[in-house]
């Protein structure tokens, strides 16, 4: 028992400080990614769009939206968004409480052709992934955070290619408990056994 008064300190500041550290999921199917969202989210297809004025593009409203820019501009006519010069990086800035964002990340060519090249996402947490699409369907990555997610890049394609997304998921997480809460029951769980030991 008296071990046990002593370990009690060390478990409660490790559970709290492991709350502190950002852990990032990614998915590679939508559903899988889509499952994991609490049930209010934005979605925007980018479709029905044009070109707008040179900057920055907001997308939705309130706590989901969020806002495209390349240094060059940006491409909207193509149902997807791109950027409009090529190897031209693409960057999406979300708003706090964001913990999950899930699209198509892919290149394209001069002509709106998926190219099945390197695509390289980065999140403001420094979570990167690397991946090489084969096809639209394949170019789907999802990521859900315990911090929030405030930036998403695609670094600049090179070979003369345009850095693209479509389908841009912006939610939060379903409730899980947090490692305070994991932390309680834990302590819970030792004083029923201390409790029950001392019946004894």
């Amino acid at each position: 028992m008296q071990a046990i008064r002593h370990l009690l300190p060390v478990v409660a500041l490790l559970t709290m400080s492991a709350s502190a550290i950002a852990s990032t999921t990614v998915y590679t199917s939508q559903s899988g990614f889509l499952a994991q969202l609490a049930p209010a989210s934005y979605t925007e297809t980018f479709t029905d769009l044009s070109d707008g004025p040179p900057g920055p593009q907001t997308f939705g409203s309130g706590t989901f939206a969020f806002t495209a820019q390349a240094s060059s501009g940006l491409y909207l006519s193509g149902g997807f968004l791109g950027t409009s010069q090529i190897d031209d990086a693409l960057t999406v800035s979300f708003g706090a409480g964001v913990k999950a964002v899930g699209g198509n990340f892919f290149t394209v060519d001069l002509g709106d052709s998926l190219q099945s090249v390197n695509v390289t996402v980065t999140l403001s947490d420094a979570t990167t992934v690397s991946f090489t699409p084969t096809s639209f369907a394949d170019s789907y990555r999802g990521f859900v955070s315990t911090l929030d997610i405030t930036s998403l890049t695609i670094s600049a394609p090179g070979q003369s290619l345009y850095a693209s997304m479509d389908n841009l998921t912006v939610g939060t997480i379903a409730a899980v408990p947090e490692p305070a809460s994991w932390a309680l029951m834990g302590l819970g769980v030792m004083g029923l056994l201390a409790a029950r030991r001392r019946a004894v």
